[in-house]
């Protein structure tokens, strides 16, 4: 079952991929997936306390901070480089350390970090970036400071109430930037995919989901290379696919094949948070989704997609950003500054409410 956000009731899409609960249910977690972490200019300036000389986040996630925080693990892209100073933001993003702290205690668990945008600040961009998610305890994969620990590392598999699940990681490109030796960046070349799936089918996973930077920047529906690429993983027996970087929300497939059962794929959730705000860039989804686990199978259950839109507001000379899910304000045109800003997250959601996230 899939379900679309809608005012304050859901509207369920059964698909043919549903598959009930069973009764002899051994375990489930809860995963939510969230889009592009950006880290823009303005959002730097936004975030500097000039009284305290430090950088302040709490602002962007504090309206979500329960959504992301309920799940058994929250992972999103992590689409800036940390810590590597001058902080910068577009072409060469570099954020302060503070964003990914104060991204862990609104409830981020797992940061993805093979996307174009990863070797912005070369060798030292990729190090610094892995030495601050160490420090916090977070979870990531997608890139390493050398080959040794790519291959100690790689796929990443985690346990959570007893579910195992291999994660894989990969990126098209980075916008032209060799990446920087030692360090290695998962790029899509499908030998490389093969080896790699084989490597995590012999952890012995209950799942393998696969997290794809790909596609056509803006563009509203998967391009050839993302369903080629798609089917190619699928027929490796990667069945759960997730997406980030076109940057705007494209469909979400979920459905059951008479062979490989469940196939679900997140072309593109969009822009977690950015300074993007070019309509529908200023907005994406959340996918929410218990994995369950029984005698015979895990699979995915209660498919959620979950609408969220970035409110970006002037007050005092000063800008301010917060990612706002879209239900809880579609009754409240008061809360914003402007009505013209209600009206855009309107706009965002009536694109979002177009998408039939069950099939292309």
């Amino acid at each position: 079952m899939i379900k679309k956000w809608f005012y304050f009731f859901f509207i369920p899409f059964f698909l043919q991929g549903q598959t009930p609960q069973s009764p002899d249910s051994l375990s489930s977690v809860h995963l939510l997936f969230g889009g592009d972490l950006m880290s823009h200019g303005p959002q730097l300036q936004a975030a500097y306390n000039d009284s305290l000389k430090t950088y302040q986040y709490h602002e962007n996630f504090k309206h979500i901070d329960s959504l992301l925080q309920s799940p058994d693990l929250t992972i999103v892209n992590l689409e800036t480089t940390l810590g590597v100073r001058p902080f910068s933001g577009y072409p060469a993003f570099s954020a302060p350390p503070e964003l990914a702290k104060e991204a862990k205690a609104a409830g981020i668990d797992f940061f993805v970090t093979a996307n174009n945008h990863s070797c912005d600040k070369g060798k030292r961009g990729i190090h610094k970036t892995l030495d601050i998610l160490d420090t916090l305890d977070l979870l990531h994969t997608g890139t390493f400071r050398n080959q040794k620990e790519k291959d100690s590392l790689y796929p990443l598999l985690t346990e959570t109430k007893g579910i195992k699940i291999a994660w894989l990681n990969y990126t098209y490109g980075t916008n032209g930037i060799p990446v920087p030796k030692p360090a290695k960046v998962n790029l899509i070349d499908k030998k490389k995919i093969a080896h790699d799936v084989a490597k995590a089918k012999a952890l012995n996973p209950d799942m393998i989901i696969a997290f794809l930077h790909w596609g056509t920047q803006y563009r509203n529906q998967p391009d050839a290379s993302q369903k080629a690429l798609e089917k190619y993983l699928h027929n490796l027996g990667v069945r759960y696919i997730i997406g980030s970087h076109p940057h705007v929300i494209q469909p979400v497939v979920f459905k059951k094949d008479s062979l490989q059962g469940q196939l679900l794929t997140v072309y593109s959730m969009g822009n977690f948070i950015s300074n993007q705000r070019k309509f529908p860039r200023d907005g994406s989804i959340l996918i929410s989704m218990k994995v369950t686990k029984n005698k015979k199978q895990t699979i995915v259950e209660d498919l959620e997609v979950i609408p969220i839109w970035v409110y970006k507001y002037i007050e005092k000379n000063k800008r301010h950003y917060e990612i706002l899910p879209v239900e809880k304000f579609i009754f409240k045109p008061g809360y914003f500054k402007e009505n013209r800003d209600y009206q855009k997250m309107m706009q965002f959601y009536k694109h979002f409410s177009s998408f039939s996230f069950d099939k292309l």
